[in-house]
């Protein structure tokens, strides 16, 4: 098990350091389409009559975010709408890979059943929480601010993969409860 966990441990380094690279890209694309449109523009090929540029959002729970208008030049509120939520998702799940190899690395020690891998589980948990929130901030933003090209959506899967998360660190907690009464025998 000791491989896998390394395994796991490095994987989980690794993913988080790649997140928190696509994070600053986001950043870096958001402060270009705030400081030179105009390059954005260019680079996606926006401007002439037509055009379409789609962008994946992060979570997909939103879908394909179109970012040109009908006439085809760039719609830089959605760009930027859609830049600044890339970064904050990708940045959670950055945090959310370094609890997973924080709790590889405290469970090498001894028992996965210690307070501190309930409490990353926990934090584990609410960041799954977390990310959904911000899709439902953006597209609430997105929809008011650029009804009617923009719908709103809810993803209730992050929601629900958080609630599970919160429940298992219970189960955990209670296996630190009875490593504890086990001790307290010895």
């Amino acid at each position: 098990m000791k491989g896998k966990a390394k395994a796991g441990y490095v994987l989980a380094h690794i993913a988080e350091v790649l997140m928190w690279l696509c994070a600053a890209m986001m950043v870096i694309g958001f402060l270009a389409g705030i400081i030179y449109p105009e390059a954005i523009s260019v680079m996606s090929d926006t401007g002439t009559a037509g055009a379409k540029v789609s962008m994946p959002m992060v979570s997909g729970s939103l879908g394909r975010l179109d970012i040109t208008g009908p006439d085809g030049t760039l719609h830089q509120g959605l760009y930027l709408l859609y830049t600044a939520a890339g970064a904050a998702e990708l940045a959670l799940t950055a945090v959310v890979f370094r609890r997973v190899w924080q709790i590889i690395k405290l469970s090498w020690a001894s028992t996965p059943f210690q307070r501190p891998v309930v409490d990353k589980v926990k934090q584990i948990g609410w960041l799954f929480i977390a990310s959904p929130l911000v899709t439902v901030a953006v597209s609430l933003v997105g929809f008011v601010a650029f009804w009617p090209e923009y719908s709103f959506v809810v993803d209730v899967g992050g929601i629900i993969t958080g609630v599970i998360v919160l429940a298992l660190s219970q189960i955990f907690a209670y296996g630190v409860k009875l490593e504890d009464d086990v001790e307290g025998l010895l």
